[in-house]
């Protein structure tokens, strides 16, 4: 199985991330166990060799799939241009996008997933607890310590007040999506939560005059 560090150099070839769409949707499809390796070769048109030389094994595909999903979401946050926008802004957009992700069909879905199967795979629960949302949220954190070097909030711990806020933003909304699977989280919904949360988070760490 691939390691938590070789996932963060791994560099597919064309036919190596073919190969890993395919895992990701009849992973979803069909649950870890229940889809098998030439499920995945007939979907994506290509091998048992090219799966063992760029992935190892099935296991190696699900840890490259959920890796993948924490990449894009890290890379959707690291995209917001902070200078353009008002710190309150720009912490808002930061988290609405963070939920937005968290809520969407792709990674509750996952997340699911990955209740499923970290009792036979607990090297699947590592991963998503040391590379998941807090590694997914890292351009938060450093854009925490920029606002505590400005003083202009006084924040002494940026990495934990940056899991306070993941906690404070997702809360219920993450719940209810994983609950009532039915009831599809709005952006409105999603944006009236964040505001207030993230209001909350400022009044606790605002600068004393």
């Amino acid at each position: 199985m691939l390691s938590c560090e070789k996932l963060e150099k791994q560099q597919l070839s064309p036919r190596g991330q073919l190969i890993l769409d395919a895992a990701q949707k009849l992973f979803l499809k069909h649950g870890f166990d229940k889809t098998s390796l030439e499920m995945i070769i007939t979907e994506s048109g290509g091998s048992r060799r090219s799966i063992y030389n760029e992935f190892g094994n099935k296991q190696g595909l699900l840890m490259s799939v959920l890796h993948q999903q924490i990449s894009l979401q890290t890379q959707t946050i690291a995209s917001i241009t902070t200078t353009k926008l008002g710190y309150q802004e720009a912490l808002k957009e930061m988290c609405f996008r963070f939920v937005k992700g968290m809520v969407s069909d792709t990674l509750v879905s996952l997340f699911r997933l990955v209740i499923q199967v970290v009792p036979k795979l607990p090297e699947v629960g590592s991963l998503i607890y040391e590379k998941g949302p807090l590694k997914g949220m890292q351009p938060l954190t450093e854009y925490l310590m920029q606002l505590n070097d400005k003083k202009i909030l006084a924040i002494d711990d940026p990495a934990y007040a940056t899991q306070m806020l993941i906690e404070m933003v997702k809360g219920r909304l993450h719940l209810k999506v994983i609950l009532l699977p039915n009831n599809k989280i709005t952006d409105a919904e999603i944006h009236q939560h964040v505001d207030t949360a993230v209001d909350l988070f400022l009044k606790a760490y605002q600068v004393e005059n």
